[in-house]
């Protein structure tokens, strides 16, 4: 079975440029965690804390809009942005490990 997507809401540009930047910011921390040497103790540790900070910003960010906005929610889903639009879509899963 494949995930339904629906559209529950839009996000102003200013808001969608905070995401994105998360977004980009968290995948690239990612990127870095996967080749730093975690024997550079100093690096690697900064890199972790980092990675955490910014993952607590993303969430926060999607929580505090969600209770701005009133999304829709369901228990096995989950919000997307498309960046183009500012649309914001509902993502359900039909299992609850499938995402």
């Amino acid at each position: 079975m494949s995930a339904e997507k629906k559209v529950v809401g839009t996000v102003t540009p200013q808001q969608r440029d905070e995401i994105q930047g998360l977004f980009e910011r968290r995948n690239s921390l990612k990127e870095l965690f996967m080749i730093v040497d975690p024997k550079n103790t100093a690096l690697y540790e900064r890199v972790v804390a980092d990675m955490s900070e910014t993952q607590k910003k993303f969430d926060q960010w999607w929580s505090d809009r969600a209770k701005e906005y009133q999304w829709e929610s369901a228990e096995n889903g989950n919000w997307e942005i498309d960046f183009q639009t500012c649309e914001i879509f509902l993502v359900n899963h039909p299992c609850a490990n499938c995402h």
